[in-house]
């Protein structure tokens, strides 16, 4: 599925990597930097691969609902500030399992004003996260090559 605003790309897939069973987020935040840091190229190609990670911060908000959610942000950039930045949010509602949440990596300082964002949502229990769907946000030069490496990236497992 994909619907294209005025200028930024989105695309959802549902492939077995989007919608694959994790012991915890740690082990797919890895794919998730690899990906974005690969297909940022096709924007930029003079992105950075590396960036030193910060300490990060950790916050929350309960909303009208009183859902509370919380929330960890990190970057990991170069002394230009250009790099990746990852959000991960979890929505704890209800007060019992399962609960929502997602990974967001988010491609910083590419040239020309592109962008590149993926999101992992996921539901999780006590034992385990279930991924249930991937988001590209795209928008720049060579956008449609981004979309085709999420599309195969993220609908089968054999990359």
């Amino acid at each position: 599925m994909s619907a294209t605003g005025d200028t930024a790309t989105f695309v959802t897939a549902a492939g077995p990597r989007a919608t694959q069973i994790v012991p915890n987020v740690d082990t797919v935040e890895p794919d998730l930097v690899a990906f974005v840091r690969s297909a940022v190229r096709w924007l930029d190609p003079s992105f950075p691969q590396k960036g030193t990670r910060d300490k990060g911060v950790k916050g929350g908000w309960t909303d009208d609902q009183q859902v509370e959610t919380e929330f960890t942000q990190f970057e990991e950039l170069t002394s230009d500030g250009r790099g990746i930045r990852i959000i991960r949010l979890y929505r704890m509602s209800p007060p019992v399992p399962p609960w929502q949440g997602a990974i967001r990596v988010i491609a910083v300082g590419a040239a020309n004003g592109a962008r590149l964002e993926v999101r992992w949502n996921f539901i999780a229990d006590e034992n385990e996260i279930r991924g249930t769907t991937a988001e590209l946000t795209v928008e720049g030069p060579r956008q449609f090559e981004c979309i085709a490496d999420f599309k195969s990236w993220f609908d089968t497992f054999g990359n």
